[in-house]
Parts: C-alpha cells; sequence; structure tokens
C-alpha cells in the first residue's frame, strides 16, 4: 500500500511538472508593428498586402483564419469591418516575428474611409486574456490624386534638359512651364493609389506618352479628374544647328555655311526647315554678353507669316530691360506713313541644343518688294534704286561724306558692285540737296523738296520723338532710301534699345538738331507739314501703351527665363533695378509723358 502511494505521487508530480515546462516557453504579443502607411487605397474587389512585426518574436498566437484565429481587423470600438476583411495571415520570418496580412475589399458601392486596427486577443500561459492592438490604418476606396506630377529628363530626352514638376489637385488645372520644353510628346510620372486613364487609356508612370498640345485630362477610377496644360513660354521656338556646332563669327566674317534653321509655332507644330548661313551683327550690341545674330536662308522663305526672303536678325536686345523697345518702336512706325517698317516677332533661341534665350526675330532692312521696295540694282542704271545708312561707324566698302553737313552715307544695297557713275551720281544728289537746304535763298524757294520727300522725313521724325532716341544725333542706325527717278525718302526705322521711352527726356525735343531737322523745323512749310501728320496719325500712336502691355502679357514667361541667364548690367535705361513689370510701366509712362509734352509742343509750333 505504502508503495501504490509513493508511485502515485511520483506520477502526479511528474505530470504536474511537465504541465510547469509546457507553459514555461509560452509568450504572448505584448506588440503589433504595422509597416504600412496611415491610409491604404484599395480598388473595388482587390486585394492589398502589408507586413506587421510581433514582439516578442517568439510570441505564439492563433494566425489560422481557416480556425478560430486570434488575429482580426476592428474598428477602434471593436466592431467588425463593414467594406474589407482579413482575407489571409502568413507568417514570414519565424525569428523576426514578420508576418504578411492581406486584406480584401468587400465590393460595396458607397464611398468610404474605415478606420480599423489590428488585433491579437489570445490567453497567456496563466489563462489570462491578453490583447495588443497596432496603430489605426484607414482602408480607403476614395482614390487620392497624386500630389505631384513630373516630366523626367531621363524619360523625355528629345523633349526636355531638365526635369519638370507640378503640385495638382482634383477638379484643378496644373501649369507646368519652361521654354525649354522642345516637343509636345511627353512621359508624365506620378505616383498614384489604383489606376488612371486619359480618354480611357490606362496610364503608365514614366512610360505612357501623351500629346500636351491641348491640356490633358487625367480620370481616376473613382471619377475624379484634373487636368495638365504643358506650355513652355508661349512663344515660337528657333532651333539653330551649326556646322560640326562651332561657333558663330562675327560680323566681319563669312557666313558659317552648312548650318540648319528649324522653326515651330507656339502650339510645336513645324513652322521652317532648311540650310542657312550664320554670323554675328551689330557693332556695340556684339561686344555684350548675350550676341545677336543674323541669318542668311539658302533660299527666299516666309517665316512666321512674314513674306519670303533670304535675310533676317535675330535681336539679343540686351540692354532693354523690358525687351520691348524694338518691338514698340516698330510697332509705332508701322502706325505712321512710312512705306516700310521691319516686321518681326518674339521667338525663344536654341543654339546647337543649349537655350539661348528670348530673341526678336524680324526682317532685315533690305531691298525687296516686300521690304524696301525700290528697284533692284542695275550696273547700267545711274538713277537707280538705293538703300542708304547714315552711320558714324562708316564701315562700309562704298561710302561718303557729303559736303555741307558731313553725314557718313553708307550704300547699304546694293553694297558691291557700284559703278563709278552710279556712286558720282548719288554723291552729287545728295550735296545738291544740302545746297538747296543750306542756301538761304534756295532754301526760302522750298527748292530742297524737289529733293526729299517731306512726308517721309516728318513722319520719321515724330516716331524718332515719340520714342525719344537719341542715336540720330551721332549719327547711328538711320537709314534712307532713294527709288528710280525719286526723291530721297527717309526710313525704315531701326535701332531703339538705347535711352529710350525715358521719363526724365520726355518734355524736350531729342532729334531736332539731328541730321538736317535744325534746317528743315526752320522752313513754315516744313512745319505746316508735321502738324498736319501729326494731326492725321496722333490718335494712332495715343494707344500704343495698350500694345506694350499686350507685348509685355506674352512675353512675360520667356523673359523671367532670360533675365536669368542673361541679368542686364548697363544702366543706359535707368531700369536695372526695377522688375519687369515696373521697367515695363516706367517705359510706357515715358511714352506717356512724351506724347502729351510733344502734342502741346506741335500745337505751339
Amino acid at each position: 500500500m505504502k508503495n501504490r502511494l509513493i508511485l502515485l505521487i511520483s506520477l502526479i508530480t511528474m505530470a504536474m511538472t511537465s504541465c510547469q515546462k509546457e507553459v514555461e516557453f509560452f509568450n504572448v504579443p505584448e506588440k503589433i508593428n504595422v509597416m504600412i502607411e496611415d491610409e491604404v487605397y484599395i480598388e473595388e474587389g482587390k486585394l492589398v498586402f502589408f507586413e506587421f512585426e510581433v514582439l516578442p518574436a517568439d510570441a505564439r498566437f492563433n494566425f489560422d483564419l481557416s480556425k478560430k484565429a486570434d488575429i482580426a481587423l476592428e474598428t477602434i470600438s471593436v466592431a467588425a469591418p463593414q467594406h474589407v476583411e482579413l482575407n489571409d495571415v502568413k507568417q514570414i520570418s519565424k525569428e523576426k516575428g514578420l508576418y504578411r496580412a492581406t486584406v480584401r475589399d468587400l465590393e460595396g458601392k458607397e464611398r468610404y474611409a474605415e478606420k480599423l486596427v489590428l488585433r491579437i486577443l489570445c490567453q497567456n500561459p496563466q489563462g489570462k486574456w491578453v490583447k495588443t492592438s497596432s496603430k489605426a490604418i484607414t482602408f480607403t476606396n476614395i482614390q487620392k490624386v497624386p500630389s505631384v506630377i513630373k516630366f523626367l529628363e531621363k524619360h523625355n530626352a528629345t523633349a526636355i534638359n531638365e526635369d519638370l514638376s507640378a503640385d495638382v489637385a482634383i477638379g484643378q488645372e496644373t501649369f507646368i512651364k519652361s521654354p525649354k520644353i522642345t516637343s509636345s510628346e511627353l512621359i508624365a510620372s506620378f505616383d498614384v493609389e489604383g489606376d488612371i486613364f486619359v480618354n480611357g487609356v490606362k496610364q503608365i508612370s514614366g512610360v505612357t506618352v501623351n500629346d500636351f498640345s491641348q491640356p490633358v485630362k487625367y480620370t481616376l477610377k473613382n471619377g475624379d479628374s484634373f487636368t495638365v496644360r504643358v506650355r513652355h513660354s508661349g512663344l515660337p521656338m528657333v532651333f539653330i544647328e551649326t556646322a560640326g556646332g562651332a561657333a558663330i563669327p562675327d560680323k566681319h566674317s563669312d557666313w558659317l555655311s552648312g548650318s540648319k534653321l528649324k522653326i515651330y509655332n507656339s502650339d510645336w507644330t513645324l513652322a521652317y526647315e532648311g540650310d542657312m548661313g550664320i554670323r554675328g551683327r551689330g557693332n556695340s550690341t556684339w561686344s555684350y554678353p548675350k550676341k545677336p545674330y543674323a541669318i542668311k536662308l539658302d533660299s527666299k522663305a516666309e517665316i512666321l507669316g512674314m513674306p519670303k526672303h533670304k535675310r533676317w536678325v535675330l535681336l539679343a536686345n540686351w540692354l532693354d530691360r523690358t525687351l520691348l523697345r524694338n518691338c514698340c518702336s516698330f510697332e509705332l512706325a508701322s502706325r505712321s506713313g512710312l512705306v516700310y517698317t521691319p516686321r518681326g516677332q518674339f521667338v525663344e533661341v536654341f543654339i546647337n541644343g543649349e537655350h539661348n534665350g528670348n530673341y526678336f526675330l524680324c526682317e532685315q532692312i533690305k531691298v525687296d518688294k516686300n521690304r524696301v521696295n525700290v528697284d533692284e540694282h542695275d550696273p547700267d542704271v545711274v538713277d537707280g534704286g538705293y538703300l542708304f545708312e547714315l552711320d558714324s561707324y562708316y564701315d562700309e566698302a562704298f561710302k561718303f561724306k557729303s559736303s555741307v553737313r558731313k553725314l557718313p552715307y553708307m550704300f547699304k544695297d546694293p553694297d558691291e558692285d557700284i559703278t563709278d557713275a552710279q556712286f558720282e551720281f548719288v554723291q552729287n544728289y545728295v550735296n545738291t540737296l544740302e545746297a538747296a537746304l543750306y542756301d538761304d535763298e534756295r532754301f526760302a524757294a522750298g527748292e530742297y523738296r524737289n529733293y526729299m520727300d517731306v512726308e517721309s522725313f516728318v513722319d520719321w521724325w515724330l516716331v524718332m520723338e515719340l520714342t525719344g532716341i537719341w542715336e540720330p544725333n551721332h549719327p547711328k542706325s538711320s537709314y534712307m532710301h532713294k527709288n528710280s527717278g525719286g526723291k530721297l525718302v527717309m526710313g525704315p526705322v531701326w535701332d531703339f534699345d538705347w535711352e529710350t521711352y525715358m521719363p526724365s527726356y520726355a518734355s524736350q525735343y531729342r532729334i531736332s538738331t539731328a541730321l538736317y531737322y535744325e534746317r528743315l523745323l526752320q522752313d513754315p512749310y516744313f512745319v505746316s507739314v508735321v502738324k498736319q501728320r501729326w494731326s492725321q496719325y496722333k490718335e494712332n500712336f495715343r494707344t500704343l501703351p495698350d500694345f506694350i502691355q499686350q507685348k509685355a502679357d506674352e512675353i512675360r514667361s520667356s523673359e523671367s527665363f532670360n533675365y536669368a541667364m542673361w541679368p542686364v548690367t548697363s544702366n543706359v535705361n535707368k531700369d536695372i533695378n526695377l522688375s519687369f513689370d515696373s521697367a515695363v510701366e516706367r517705359m510706357i509712362q515715358g511714352y506717356n509723358q512724351k506724347f502729351n509734352w510733344l502734342d502741346s509742343a506741335i500745337g505751339k509750333m
């Protein structure tokens, strides 16, 4: 009996010892770290996956959802989810206590944003129920728009040479601007939850190409949308490729032939493509950081709506904080009775693939039926068609100084193959004009009018005075022309980037002593024509500020990029410390003041 009692005690002791050992190594979860964002997008009927970590790593719980599992997704108030369910849980690292959960959308039709936690509820070795929860996670089928859309150079190597990006928002139109966007065919990159479409086509970030010549509307699966508008500066684009990438020489060098020119309209459609020669142009302007250029096409062509010709100019306008002085002065001249004024268009220029900034692409002053319309040069015709420039640089091959005023007349067209007879005829013609002007008796008789087209001299003078230019006093950039059997005609106008539209000079004459004007303004007949032409054209002149503002708005985006590349460091126009808009406002102010002063001054003549 005693032995049986000892055996029973031993068995009970062994059983109790065995149970104690089994419970000793059983740990329950104390913490759940969920490796997922606070908000998760899940498409209708689809799955999302995320990992979570249980601490301690060797914690034991039942994660088999086919049985009565210890783990569940629940609301904060311990209610069952209404729109999603925990679909599966797998252990992926026993040593690290790492698991992967799968959550499935229940395919409801309404939109939702359900805030849930991952909970584990199990018993510890002492039989006590222990509960632990993860952070709150919002599961939603409300698709979120990408916060940023990008156009990366690596995906758009032929269209841009820099990364571009912009913020986007549902229902909003996003603008991305850069003068360096050279094609409308672009690939966008974005981070988005779920599918996104353009015209029903699913978009793949960094892969799908769209045509951004028009705004592109992106639509999310839930029907929300946003629009992206990609723009360069809004100006036409000029691409110059020199032969072998050679540097462009100055104006005294031969044309750099074998160069290529390609021009795109502002909507990226091709406007022109062809071969050309190119070289620098200008005198003092060639010494500035931003260089001007002359272009000679291999054959005549229409450029940006301007009539066909071979010769074109790219004005850099580096001195001009507004970039507008030349363009707006040409517009002013076109509102007068002058027979021809160069036409032009603001453009973005790229040279050998590098953006070179804002330029004014315009017609070069040449003899042509669409430009200075005088007869083409004929060596056998003495009294033929001629174009002259009066300029103190005095650097053309055929030139002379007039007998009385010693003005520097240079032959611009023709500029070669001028016969001795032609040269002598022109020189005698000018000297005869001056003799008639500066002989008191002949002047009083108005003889000079037999050699001079008075209306053109008046119109040219009005334009010069309204802009406040000083250049004709040197003289510089002053043009005249004469046709077969005709009189000497003043114009066209040129070169307005230096000290024009200045409020400080608005209450004075600027060129009343330039060229022949000190003498002409002594003639009552000439003054009467001034009064008549001013009355005829002053309403055309009055509204120039509207045009200035219109052009300022047109180039505002381009100007900001240009100024970053080519800041003005010469203060000839006294506006380098002003913003673009302030400089434009000052330009308009200077013009309005001069218009009002000149109106009064002419009335008192």
